[in-house]
């Protein structure tokens, strides 16, 4: 009996020791993956770390000078013989936050962090000079920004209902501008730092006013600049801030109108629920036609048709946005940078593609028929108010057996009818596709030359998307494809034109390790720069220690 106590007792110490979660230190602002290009922490910044049992429950009252232990939490960064300590500024048992001090050493270092005597794991992070992220409304690195407007006295933040005008200057508010001169535990200093700062508004680049500290808080950044009276119009307009020239920030939204009056989307039909609030019902169905000459034994083109649903009701609220529908004005380029890979983990999704501000709405069965019969999307997946189905695929070239379902011609869609929205039919034709003319030609992009797709037919009346996506490819033997993967999107849009011919005006813009060019239902990817080495989620073990 007393082994038995003993082992338990041990067990029980086990379990408090403060773990800090892999990959799981971020900038605090926009959660940028680490190893992505924004993903390092800035010294003088506050940074976030997520773990299991590394701090009580609730804050200790703070005052200047600020601590480097706090609520029994202390915060070490060792590179070599040097050490210096963190400064914890907000704590739960769950995520810690704090300053990380200007004259951390450059470069990958160890952090750890202590709690009640118990020493957590150790765990790499990258440490630079500046790279700066945006706070968000929705606090997940997306959408909506922290950003006031100067135009009253009160200077509100920015929102869908009050937008900035062209011309007028706005607050921005974040972390990791760079080191600062004085203590980083005292009240900050104002004044600007001497980190070249520039923002750039729907592509527009700003004038800057003020990049510096905020007054208030230690670790906290303002940059005050002016809109562009060039800049575009409408409800969710991509900002996002370069730091150095090379280190590019979060894409955040602002809402910019002509004269300050609640912003509007006349080109974006799919974009009224969210701004006004009620009932949206999106619908697509779509042939992806993807060229794969990347990590395989032969280039193959692959086909695959595809329903989808999105039903939900929505609240008129001043910070609403959801990716699939918060739609950039045409021109511009937005980029969401996460963790996982959109297109097999269920579990990998971008901020606010759920219902974001209402709830779904049932429909009863989703059905899409043709020529080749009718199919049903299924529901009841992951997400809320979203279905979908596969309708039909095909491997050109190998001998299995390829069909098509989405072939051009007419076709019905059909609500079974649910609780929330009654039955209902329309339909819909499918358009010959247009024609990619220079997939074939494209090489590995070089951002000083930006990017440019040609393509020929479609519709010329109508909008055109382009999207590029990069994700880390697996590198690791197939025993060990359980693996985290890093997924890096820009939406790219342009506005109804008749030139078959789009290009991105400055590659500065979007900040893809990798790009996967889609037009005409194809993608070509070209792979940047070297993948990471990749870690078995089983193991937490680097996938190399793990062949051992």
């Amino acid at each position: 009996m007393r082994h038995l106590l003993l082992v338990c007792a041990a067990c029980g110490l086990a379990s408090a020791q403060p773990y800090i979660a892999y990959r799981g230190v971020y900038n605090v602002a926009s959660f940028m993956p680490a190893g992505l290009p924004g993903g390092a922490i800035a010294r003088g910044s506050t940074f976030a770390i997520f773990g299991r049992n590394i701090g009580p429950s609730s804050t200790p009252q703070l005052s200047f000078p600020l601590a480097t232990t706090l609520g029994g939490v202390t915060i070490t960064v060792t590179q070599g013989s040097t050490t210096v300590n963190a400064i914890p500024v907000g704590l739960t048992s769950g995520q810690i936050n704090a300053i990380m001090p200007s004259n951390a050493p450059l470069g990958l270092a160890t952090l750890r962090l202590s709690y009640n005597n118990g020493r957590s794991n150790p765990l790499p992070v990258q440490i630079v000079n500046s790279s700066f992220g945006i706070f968000t409304a929705n606090s997940a690195g997306n959408g909506p920004g922290i950003l006031q407007n100067t135009t009253t006295v009160a200077q509100p933040i920015n929102s869908l209902q009050g937008p900035a005008t062209p011309g007028s200057a706005v607050i921005l508010w974040g972390t990791g501008l760079g080191p600062v001169t004085f203590p980083d535990n005292v009240a900050p200093s104002p004044g600007n730092l001497s980190i070249q700062t520039e923002v750039f508004v729907g592509g527009v680049k700003a004038a800057i006013q003020y990049n510096g500290r905020s007054p208030c808080c230690a670790g906290i950044d303002q940059i005050v600049f002016q809109v562009p009276a060039n800049a575009p119009l409408g409800c969710w307009v991509p900002v996002y801030v370069r730091t150095g020239g090379t280190v590019v920030s979060n894409f955040v939204t602002m809402a910019i109108s002509p004269d300050g009056s609640p912003c509007k989307e006349p080109n974006n039909a799919l974009a009224s629920a969210l701004i006004n609030g009620g009932k949206i019902g999106a619908y697509a169905a779509a042939r992806v036609s993807t060229h794969e000459d990347i990590a395989v034994p032969a280039t193959r083109d692959v086909q695959t048709d595809l329903l989808a649903a999105y039903q939900a009701q929505e609240k008129q609220q001043p910070f609403s946005f959801n990716p699939m529908f918060s739609l950039p004005p045409a021109g511009s380029c937005t980029v969401y940078s996460i963790l996982g890979d959109l297109a097999t983990d269920d579990k990998a999704i971008i901020a606010g593609m759920t219902p974001p501000s209402g709830a779904a709405l049932d429909a009863g069965s989703v059905a899409v028929g043709g020529a080749k019969g009718s199919q049903t999307a299924q529901g009841g997946g992951t997400y809320p108010g979203m279905s979908g189905v596969q309708l039909a695929g095909s491997i050109l070239g190998l001998p299995v057996t390829n069909t098509t379902f989405l072939d051009p011609a007419g076709f019905s869609l059909t609500l079974g009818g649910g609780k929330d929205i009654a039955g209902a039919t329309a339909s819909f034709t499918v358009p010959a596709p247009f024609t990619w003319t220079n997939r074939d030609q494209i090489s590995p992009v070089t951002r000083a030359s930006g990017l440019t797709v040609n393509w020929s037919g479609g519709d010329p009346s109508a909008s055109t998307f382009i999207v590029a996506s990069g994700v880390d490819l697996l590198t690791i033997p197939p025993l060990w494809r359980y693996a985290s993967r890093r997924r890096e999107t820009p939406a790219l849009r342009s506005r109804p034109t008749r030139s078959p011919t789009f290009r991105h005006p400055d590659p500065a813009r979007c900040n893809p390790r990798a790009w996967c060019t889609w037009g005409n239902g194809t993608s070509r990817i070209r792979r940047r720069s070297p993948p990471p080495a990749w870690t078995s989620a089983r193991s937490c073990r680097p996938w190399w220690a793990a062949r051992r």
